[in-house]
């Protein structure tokens, strides 16, 4: 009985084709993996205003709050808008804040805004500190009507029959400049508690 002899080099190239096929796979599955761009999420804090208004010109106290549990200090920036307005009809109407270049509403800012904040030349004022953890930071104490003021503007009867309005909004997002600049496109340093705006 004869045996047939079987050629080992086809077959051990066969493998070797088959095994560098794997390789290559295995590497463009991996590569394909790290390819994969890993996004910036920020967190929901628990940031808050807090008001003291009694509907009447007056005390008007406007405070910022960092509920956070979680030991998380922000940074913050915020904004307000004021209207004078007036519904008839279903058409609503408003009235300028200025007569004659200056507001007709005085608004006293506490000394943590005209010190601590910034204006950023973008709508938003940026707080120079961070707000840690269950910590608070007040902007206003009162608003008072210029009465002398709008007595001299043509429409000085309007402004007794519209309301005025003074609203805050805010963003805080983590305290890492990494953050700011991603979310805010700002540069900012952050030390000790400290964050200083680059103009």
């Amino acid at each position: 009985m004869k045996f047939k002899k079987i050629k080992k080099k086809p077959l051990f190239f066969l493998l070797l084709l088959l095994a560098l096929g794997i390789v290559g796979t295995t590497f463009a599955y991996y590569y394909t993996e790290i390819a994969i761009p890993n996004q910036f999420r920020a967190m929901t804090y628990n940031v808050t205003i807090e008001e003291e208004f009694n509907n009447t010109w007056g005390t008007k106290k406007v405070s910022f709050v960092n509920n956070e549990e979680t030991n998380t200090p922000v940074v913050l920036r915020i904004n307000y808008n004021e209207f004078w307005r007036k519904e008839v009809n279903g058409v609503k109407l408003s009235l300028d804040n200025n007569v004659n270049g200056t507001n007709v509403v005085t608004k006293n800012w506490t000394t943590a805004f005209t010190n601590d904040f910034i204006d950023g030349g973008d709508g938003w004022y940026y707080y120079k500190k961070t707000l840690a953890a269950e910590a608070s930071v007040q902007v206003l104490d009162s608003i008072a009507l210029n009465e002398s003021l709008i007595s001299t503007s043509p429409y000085y009867n309007d402004y007794k029959s519209y309301t005025y309005e003074l609203d805050f909004n805010f963003e805080a997002i983590q305290a890492s400049s990494s953050a700011i600049s991603e979310i805010w496109g700002k540069t900012a340093t952050i030390s000790g508690g400290n964050v200083t705006w680059a103009s």
